[in-house]
């Protein structure tokens, strides 16, 4: 299942602010020098360890890496995410195994895993199975071949669930099973079809 748009509503805006906060540099500079630059499309693709995407980051932004502010940007990076409490609660009801399957780097894996507003999140599922640890993002092959081998999980045994058409249609691809996310209900709807819930 995704992260964003489905798991959590996206709020981008509060990582940017958070970020805003944290250096003063004006938003459009840090919207080009970690967005726009690839940055952070490299952290999600695996070319960072934690700390190294952590330390670059906060270099970026001209802010000295301290525990503090270390702990401030990884709260920053999790702020984009809103739990939605109605997708937990099926997850939570699933019948079969669970994964977290989200093109996102290792900052964000670190924000599920300490952040309070995100630790639901984590704990919901059995699996977090996050980009940056398979090389590649959804919809490349690569991702979805990936998943399916740190799940330990034929292909034709994983059902994706995401906002993306162009996701959904990758993992078909791929030789999953998937559905277009679009409302908790449907998802539901899904689930129940699926004999999951």
């Amino acid at each position: 299942i995704a992260l964003g748009c489905v798991t959590c509503g996206w709020q981008p805006f509060r990582r940017l602010a958070g970020l805003l906060a944290l250096c003063g540099q004006p938003a459009a500079a840090i919207d080009q020098s970690v967005f726009d630059s690839g940055f952070d499309d490299a952290g999600e693709r695996g070319q960072f360890s934690l700390d190294e995407f952590t330390e670059t980051l906060l270099s970026i932004l001209g802010v000295t890496a301290t525990h503090e502010s270390i702990d401030a940007v990884r709260a920053c990076w999790a702020s984009a995410f809103d739990p939605d409490p109605s997708v937990l609660r099926l997850i939570r009801a699933a019948t079969c195994p669970t994964a977290l399957f989200t093109n996102n780097g290792p900052l964000l894996e670190a924000g599920i895993e300490a952040e309070a507003r995100l630790t639901p999140v984590g704990d919901a599922f059995d699996h977090l199975v996050f980009s940056w640890r398979v090389g590649a993002t959804k919809p490349e092959p690569r991702a979805f071949t990936g998943a399916a081998e740190l799940l330990a999980t034929p292909p034709g045994q994983l059902l994706l669930v995401d906002d993306s058409e162009a996701n959904v249609t990758a993992a078909q691809a791929a030789g999953w099973q998937a559905h277009h996310y679009t409302t908790a209900l449907d998802l539901q709807a899904t689930l129940g079809n699926h004999g999951l819930i």
